[in-house]
């Protein structure tokens, strides 16, 4: 597995995770978060050689998150459900973590659905704690668990 940047190019790999779940960002509000210049990302990837056209990549996952100031914003973390429980997920949060300590940021937030209890298992593993509550926070109408993670 490689990590490498997430770059405006892979806006379509972003938009075809949506498919998957429906509070995911748009094209537009993907495209305005890159022109807004605080907003990054990672790309968990294999190689995959294929006969004749060379090395081609095989998308795993991916994270976005943005930086303000001394805060980072957890955006996204996908990982494709064929690719889940493989370690994806494992190594794109630990690389925004070490990301987000060089960029000088000392807290970490992140919105996470109540029901999603492999994901906030990954992040209380990860040193994430609970902050607060954020009712009927998805279109559904279910709550967002508010989780912090102090990088002092």
């Amino acid at each position: 597995m490689i990590l490498r940047p997430l770059l405006p190019t892979d806006l379509n790999i972003m938009v075809s995770a949506r498919e998957f779940f429906s509070d995911g960002w748009t094209e537009d509000m993907l495209r305005s978060a890159f022109r807004a210049g605080n907003f990054y990302g990672f790309i968990a990837a294999d190689t995959v050689f294929t006969d004749g056209d060379g090395a081609k990549e095989k998308v795993l996952g991916f994270i976005t998150f943005s930086v303000a100031g001394d805060t980072a914003d957890l955006q996204d973390l996908f990982v494709f459900p064929e690719e889940r429980k493989k370690g994806a997920g494992k190594r794109l949060l630990a690389e925004f973590i070490a990301d987000a300590r060089l960029r000088g940021v000392n807290k970490l937030f992140l919105e996470v659905r109540e029901s999603n209890s492999s994901a906030i298992q990954l992040y209380l593993s990860a040193g994430f704690y609970r902050l607060s509550v954020r009712k009927k926070y998805y279109d559904d109408g279910e709550n967002a668990l508010v989780l912090i993670k102090e990088l002092n």
